[in-house]
């Protein structure tokens, strides 16, 4: 059992491309336990072209500023941050060029222009190629169209490694990760993208405290997972995931093959997310089912406190490893080993529209924090073959104090705020 299993299932979809054969478009029936969740994400809209519109200007100056000529997106979470459109990764390419200055150009398939227009709209230019015929030179002949013969094309470090030699071989462009640019874009969240993650967010912590009601003795960890994705459905989210953990498999981080059944006097560990509209959530409570020893419950509270000790650190002007720093000092302060020794992981990772991405809050990443980013704070602690322990919030940097998405945990005996 792993965290990110769902993974598996999202890729399946892409490798389809445009192919929706295997796709279904109807609703998932709403398990009636969870009946009360309905509706929980209504009323918050997906972004929108205009906002699409802003991102690409903002990508041009910061193409400017940082020497690009353009920049090239295969499908995936940044060609839908800028374009909105979605297509699946496949052998064929298509690719989005967006020069330093003037309009987006589409490379693409021949045969999948019409669909393409129905997901991009008419205004984009189409540089189609046949299926004998390289898509590379189709690169190239974008290129001119745009005005570059020469220069420095910008791309997306999760672009295959056969685009971009593909494209080397054939652009007479230098060729560089577009890193710089893409995390000015992305890191700092609109007030709509903090709208979707916080309804996101609050959806999963819903979920967390309806689920919770149907734990039993004897249950199995995919049992109570399934329950998860169920309840996150219910509350409108898609592409649901779901880790749940018992006793001493909780040891293990994100989990281990070895599943087992709920017995009394465990610990309950629940790492879980969704998506709105794409944007994600990420949460993990830890609870005890039925009376905990002394070793559950010190471990329940150090976790707590480390999480407070992080949470004064989210502040602007602060470096990202600061908060690391600060929840693993109120880990080892509590008795724990220090460093790395029980508290096994980094405290936390940005999100938006990918569930792991810029900022990372880890030793040696001195980016300061500013309004607008959003991270989890999730730190833990580990004994082996004995419990584990993890409380993770999404929060968002402001002016003042972070903003937590959704209740925080107040106590082992309220876990759910």
């Amino acid at each position: 059992m792993h965290r990110r299993a769902f993974v598996t299932g999202t890729l399946a979809a892409l490798s389809l491309g445009s192919c929706r054969a295997t796709r279904s478009t109807t609703p998932p029936a709403v398990d009636p336990r969870f009946a009360a969740l309905a509706g929980l994400c209504d009323g918050v809209a997906p972004i929108g072209d205009d906002e699409r519109a802003r991102r690409r200007e903002r990508a041009q100056e910061l193409m400017q500023e940082h020497g690009f000529s353009a920049m090239l997106f295969e499908p995936g979470d940044s060609l839908i941050y800028f374009a909105g459109i979605r297509w699946g990764r496949s052998e064929r390419p298509m690719l989005y060029l967006l020069p330093a200055r003037g309009p987006a150009a589409l490379v693409a398939p021949a045969f999948e222009t019409r669909t393409l227009r129905e997901r991009a709209g008419d205004a984009l230019a189409q540089h189609l190629w046949h299926e004998h015929e390289s898509p590379f030179a189709k690169l190239a002949e974008a290129l001119r169209a745009a005005g570059i013969e020469h220069g420095k094309l910008g791309v997306d470090p999760w672009t295959r490694a056969f685009i971009v030699d593909g494209a080397r071989a054939a652009c007479e462009v230098e060729i560089a990760p577009a890193t710089s640019v893409l995390r000015a874009c992305r890191m700092v969240k609109s007030a709509s993208e903090l709208a979707l993650l916080r309804r996101a967010n609050e959806a999963t912590k819903a979920a967390l405290r309806a689920v919770s009601a149907h734990v039993s003795e004897g249950m199995s960890e995919g049992e109570l997972a399934g329950l998860v994705h169920a309840a996150q459905t219910a509350a409108g989210l898609t592409d649901t995931w779901a880790l749940a953990l018992f006793g001493a498999n909780a040891s293990y981080p994100h989990g281990t093959q070895g599943e087992k059944r709920l017995v009394r006097g465990e610990l309950v560990l629940v790492d879980a997310g969704g998506a709105l509209h794409g944007y994600q959530s990420d949460v993990t409570r830890t609870w005890p089912f039925g009376p905990v020893s002394s070793a559950q419950s010190r471990a329940w509270q150090a976790v707590h406190r480390a999480q407070t000790a992080a949470l004064a650190e989210l502040r602007p002007g602060r470096t990202c490893e600061a908060a690391d720093a600060a929840a693993r000092a109120a880990v080892a302060a509590a008795g724990y080993a220090a460093d790395y020794g029980n508290f096994t992981h980094r405290l936390g990772h940005g999100i938006g529209l990918q569930t792991h991405e810029d900022p990372y809050l880890v030793r040696g990443n001195q980016d300061l924090l500013r309004p607008g980013m959003t991270m989890s704070d999730e730190p833990g602690v580990y004994l082996i073959g004995e419990l584990g322990v993890r409380l993770e919030d999404i929060v968002a940097i402001t002016e003042g104090e972070p903003e937590i998405f959704g209740p925080r945990a107040g106590s082992i005996d309220a876990p759910f705020g």
